[in-house]
């Protein structure tokens, strides 16, 4: 273990595990792996989100996370924290909601759920295609996958007297009062 990461350890330790003195590195993060409730709950719960993160590795982190923060017994501020490191380390922006689909994307579909995010929501597929440098028709492939999977809201509109499908995200350009 590096050192820096043997100083996150022994302050993640004191922090989350005081009474375990016996309890290691190597058995916490196979024991974390593994999803254990008991140290998925300290662990969230009690080490500094940059240590939890440092420890767990940040490739692990973004592959667990989403089904992790399904989990109860969470504190809801460090549980919005790291939904929101989360979102931030897969799109860029700390408002997305955490989804394990979104682990799964290849890299330009993930490059057109950023430029997604970074719009305005009222651009056309069309010109979001255009300013990815991709194909009009595998951009609206990937966003009628988004809106499947509940990331999206297609809406119609008006151009130039065309009829043009915007895209809004979820969590970005759409609140949760906005949906119902």
């Amino acid at each position: 273990m590096k050192n820096s990461q043997s100083n996150n350890w022994e302050r993640a330790k004191r922090m989350a595990f005081w009474d375990q003195g016996k309890l290691t590195y190597k058995t916490w993060l196979k024991e974390f792996v593994q999803q254990k409730p008991n140290v998925l709950k300290q662990s969230v719960n009690f080490m500094k989100a940059s240590d939890l993160i440092a420890l767990v590795g940040e490739k692990q982190f973004i592959k667990s996370w989403p089904v992790i923060s399904q989990g109860s017994g969470f504190n809801e501020n460090k549980k919005k924290i790291l939904d929101a490191i989360w979102s931030y380390q897969i799109v860029g922006d700390v408002s997305f909601p955490v989804h394990e689909s979104v682990t799964r994307f290849h890299p330009k579909k993930l490059d057109t759920l950023k430029r997604l995010i970074n719009s305005n929501g009222n651009e056309s597929i069309y010109s979001i295609a255009k300013s990815l440098g991709r194909n009009p028709r595998r951009v609206y492939d990937d966003i009628h996958d988004f809106a499947d999977k509940g990331l999206v809201i297609l809406r119609e509109g008006q151009s130039f007297g065309r009829r043009v499908l915007h895209v809004k995200v979820k969590g970005c350009h759409i609140g949760r009062t906005e949906l119902i």
